[in-house]
């Protein structure tokens, strides 16, 4: 994420040389911390037979540097990772990976999405491109689609699949037709910095986007129009956007830590912002039922929260040794995934709230 908001910031040096400054000050810190951080997992032991079983259980592998982006397939049985060297997927009942990794994007991918019914996984990268690849081929569906300058942070299908849409350091947001995969339409322009997310509402009427300028937009899918003015509240980057299941609450997570909930209809915050992170919020979700909101962020935690009465469930769930990057639930809630700049995947039991094996590694994937 570090690395992925100097490039932005590039473009756009005249109007961001504090954001540089104090970005390249995060990064020299986050360098220092890594040297002193173990690079084993790390998980107490509760016996000694477990003890000697840790040294045996290396993190499986996969391909190299940060997890920037995480999905769960629609029938639960595969995760999509996008990483800084390509797309791996695996096998979530043997926790191995299928295939080789997906390689067609030239940069590293930041972004990766599956279509409602599963048969294509959308990926967006660093190159300024977006590509489809077929799930059972495992091959792309097309020449990378060219349309950003800059890179594609983003991209979401619609939940009837016929659209998706992509957003990047440009400003653009650029909705595609799922079939003949070209633009319809003029770009939606309304950010006036990098667009960090996109997320449609569960019945693909609303697009919420959200950016580096502390704003979050929503649209509407159907004129391809801006409804009113951004939603103000964050203090600096807004990283990422959710819908709740039933589309009455939005959740924006944001660089000043904050996370806020949003009720769509009356465009206001729904209470006080959640505050319990110690550094920027780099992802939320929701859970299928809705009850949880699950986030994630720089100060290497994952944190499900009680949408109800807004508090955290528990203390924050730890085990990273870098910032967190993406979190998913999988379509049964029964277990949440969490994407590391440490180049590991956890999966979670979210009822016991403890991985339910060794973290899936793509250290050595080159």
């Amino acid at each position: 994420m570090i690395q992925r908001k100097v490039q932005n910031d590039d473009a756009r040096a005249s109007r961001l040389v504090p954001v540089v400054v104090g970005v390249a000050l995060i990064g020299l810190c986050l360098i220092i911390s890594r040297c002193a951080i173990a690079s084993e997992w790390n998980l107490t032991p509760q016996n000694k037979a477990q003890n000697e079983k840790k040294s045996a259980d290396k993190p499986r592998s996969g391909h190299v540097k940060a997890v920037n982006s995480i999905t769960f397939s629609p029938d639960g049985k595969m995760l999509a990772s996008g990483n800084d060297n390509g797309i791996v997927l695996w096998d979530l009942k043997s926790m191995g990976i299928i295939g080789e990794p997906l390689m067609g994007h030239s940069g590293g991918v930041l972004s990766v999405a599956f279509s409602p019914d599963g048969k294509m996984l959308a990926s967006g990268g660093a190159d300024g491109t977006v590509i489809l690849w077929d799930k059972a081929s495992l091959k792309s569906l097309c020449v990378p689609l060219t349309g950003h300058e800059g890179w594609v942070e983003c991209v979401a299908f619609r939940p009837d699949g016929k659209i998706f849409a992509s957003c990047g350091a440009d400003g653009l947001i650029i909705l595609w037709d799922a079939a003949s995969m070209k633009p319809i339409g003029e770009p939606l322009i309304g950010h006036d910095e990098p667009v960090e997310c996109v997320a449609f509402s569960p019945n693909g009427k609303l697009l919420a986007s959200c950016g580096v300028d502390g704003n979050v937009i929503l649209w509407d899918t159907e004129n391809m129009k801006q409804i009113g003015e951004p939603l103000t509240g964050h203090k600096m980057w807004v990283e990422s956007v959710a819908f709740s299941p039933d589309g009455k609450l939005l959740a924006s997570g944001s660089d000043d830590g904050t996370i806020i909930l949003w009720d769509v209809a009356g465009r206001k915050p729904v209470g006080k912002p959640l505050t319990d992170h110690k550094g920027a919020v780099e992802s939320v979700v929701f859970s299928q039922d809705g009850k949880m909101l699950a986030s994630c962020g720089m100060d290497k935690t994952v944190i499900l929260w009680n949408v109800a009465d807004r508090k955290p469930i528990g203390e924050a769930l730890t085990g990273h040794t870098a910032s967190v990057e993406s979190v998913v639930f999988s379509p049964d809630g029964k277990l949440l995934a969490s994407g590391s700049e440490d180049g590991t995947i956890v999966l979670w039991d979210v009822a016991g709230r403890k991985p339910i094996a060794v973290p899936l590694s793509i250290s050595k994937w080159d």
